[in-house]
């Protein structure tokens, strides 16, 4: 993991997504704003430095969600949800806290499908 990410100058999606004029909001693991300084047009970065912590980036992202889906100034959402992840480092795939991020996750992406199949 490089904790000191510069910016990414080469050509990538989010690049290609803020030069062709899409409005992009990102919430989530703050290497992201390291990497794309001037790509978002709103966001919240969160430091992923402790693999130990399993929801605060998680919780951070999510208490974005329900305002930023009813509203119509985005083109692209990122959420980049570190939860899982962070279990699987510390307690690996069979670990009793897998079940319920995974339902965590699986009621987020409902509300996400939910929310654009509405629209």
């Amino acid at each position: 993991m490089n904790l000191n990410s510069p910016a990414l100058l080469e050509d990538n999606l989010i690049w290609q997504a803020k030069n062709s004029g899409k409005r992009i909001i990102f919430y989530g693991d703050d290497t992201w704003v390291r990497l794309f300084p001037k790509h978002f047009m709103e966001y919240d970065g969160t430091t992923s430095f402790f693999v130990s912590d399993y929801t605060e980036v998680d919780n951070n992202v999510t208490r974005h969600l329900d305002s930023t889906l009813k509203r119509d100034d985005w083109d692209v959402l990122i959420l980049h949800y570190l939860g899982l992840d962070h279990i699987g480092h510390i307690s690996g795939p069979h670990s009793s806290l897998i079940g319920p991020k995974l339902l965590e996750m699986d009621g987020v992406v409902k509300k996400i499908h939910a929310s654009l199949i509405s629209r």
